[in-house]
């Protein structure tokens, strides 16, 4: 699927969407944190798109799904703290 074909807010599966994003963005910032490095947003997007399984090769597709990681990459660092606090700085990696 291409990233500006994905729900919208409009639409029924916007909240599982926007969940996934979330869920993936939080998985791509703690495995760069175990490893001492760090993304800027448009990498984060490629990562994400990967992982989801999104097509952004038109620079459309890209800033349509650029847009949704800026806006919830916050919250997702919110999961990964308060993750890490929970479990003192624990994570399980997932190898997918």
């Amino acid at each position: 699927m291409r990233a500006r074909e994905a729900p919208t807010i409009i639409q029924p599966g916007w909240n599982q969407y926007r969940s996934r994003v979330i869920a993936a963005i939080t998985d791509v910032e703690m495995l760069m944190q175990q490893l001492g490095k760090g993304l800027d947003c448009d990498g984060l997007t490629a990562e994400v798109a990967l992982r989801l399984g999104l097509r952004i090769d038109t620079q459309p597709d890209f800033d349509v799904l650029n847009a949704l990681v800026r806006a919830v990459r916050p919250i997702g660092r919110e999961a990964l703290r308060a993750t890490r606090e929970d479990q003192g700085g624990q994570f399980s990696l997932l190898l997918l």
